[in-house]
């Protein structure tokens, strides 16, 4: 199921960004591009746009949400930061677990109105997905030398 051409296209529904709890992890890439795209540092960009998660091995990022559970960029015209946005959403719906079967392919796209639509993507295209996820996994800020001691600042909100 992985390695076969599917059919999508993005309506820009904006339905992956918002409308239900979840997370949108950043990798370390993802938060330097980000943090750079906003002109902020990374614990700034952190503090204010992220919240942290605690995955049982490390504590790691993921995008803040709204009231209403869409995601902190998302705005009325989509993505604010359509151009750095983080793996997770740049190769959504080629993900390992949405691919690994059609029954999940199929109630992806109960979800989703561009699964099953639009042209044919080429399994190359959505190989390179799979690895782009698998190259960006999500941060430890353990890792990343300007996170060290910001949970203490999250703590204080």
């Amino acid at each position: 199921m992985l390695s076969r051409p599917h059919r999508f296209v993005c309506v820009r529904c904006n339905q992956c960004c918002g409308g239900q709890p979840g997370y949108v992890w950043l990798s370390q890439k993802d938060l330097e591009a980000l943090s750079n795209y906003l002109h902020v540092s990374k614990r700034t960009f952190a503090f204010e746009y992220c919240r942290p998660i605690n995955i049982g091995i490390t504590l790691t990022l993921s995008l803040k949400e709204k009231e209403n559970h869409d995601c902190i960029f998302l705005g009325r015209e989509g993505c604010v930061v359509y151009e750095v946005r983080p793996a997770q959403c740049r190769t959504y719906p080629f993900w390992e677990s949405v691919l690994e079967d059609e029954q999940r392919w199929t109630e992806e796209g109960n979800a989703c109105p561009g699964i099953g639509q639009g042209a044919i993507v080429p399994s190359e295209t959505i190989l390179n997905a799979i690895v782009e996820r698998r190259q960006n996994p999500p941060l430890s800020i353990e890792d990343v030398a300007e996170l060290k001691g910001l949970e203490t600042e999250w703590g204080a909100q």
